[in-house]
């Protein structure tokens, strides 16, 4: 049985200014730096036994791990595929300027049951969905015992639940999960099991 705490990285700077940043370098504030910290001390107590670290590439998550690893004496292993879905030509938006600038694109990416929508020279929504399925799917076969924690993003979680819990996730949209959240699941051959979505209370939140 495979534990996977997903972990979702730190706030970061383009989170608070409000913008798309995808596979952008947008560095943790001193805020999410907190949120990290919190994050590694609470894996460094019981019940928590963390076996390996991985995180996906991009600075934040990066920065995350790394400080979760400190706590955890463990260096993270860096995979490239758990990384968020590239934005492409609206990395760097926010919400108005991709209404007002790619209006089309927009309301394509409304439809989030629709899985053919791709970033304007970006990602394609299905091709991140399998990328990160892929990505999952390998790290519990090969670690088909213990606890695994991997720092990520927002929709990276999302793209993995919908994977690991297709009939109960599939509104992958509808729900939130805040910067330096956990969700922790249960995979084994016998069962699937979510134990927590958006857990907060390492800091100090419901």
């Amino acid at each position: 049985m495979t534990e996977l705490l997903l972990i979702r990285h730190g706030q970061a700077t383009h989170n608070v200014e409000g913008r798309w940043e995808g596979w952008g370098p947008s560095p943790l504030t001193p805020l999410g730096e907190q949120q990290a910290e919190a994050m590694g001390a609470r894996l460094a107590a019981p019940p928590f036994h963390i076996d390996r670290l991985y995180a996906s590439s991009i600075l934040r998550a990066v920065q995350t791990a790394q400080r979760i690893g400190q706590h955890l004496s463990l260096q993270p292993t860096i995979r490239g595929e758990l990384g968020e879905i590239d934005f492409g030509q609206v990395n760097g938006l926010n919400m108005d300027s991709f209404r007002e600038t790619m209006p089309e694109q927009f309301e394509h990416w409304q439809d989030r049951h629709d899985l053919s929508f791709e970033f304007p020279g970006g990602e394609q929504r299905q091709a991140f969905f399998h990328r990160v399925a892929q990505a999952l799917d390998q790290i519990v076969a090969q670690h088909p015992e213990g606890q695994v924690a991997v720092v990520t993003h927002g929709g990276t979680i999302r793209a993995g639940l919908v994977h690991l819990f297709p009939k109960t996730m599939s509104d992958w949209w509808a729900y939130e999960l805040h910067n330096g959240s956990l969700t922790h699941a249960i995979v084994s051959d016998h069962q699937k099991r979510l134990l927590a979505l958006n857990d907060r209370q390492h800091l100090g939140e419901e």
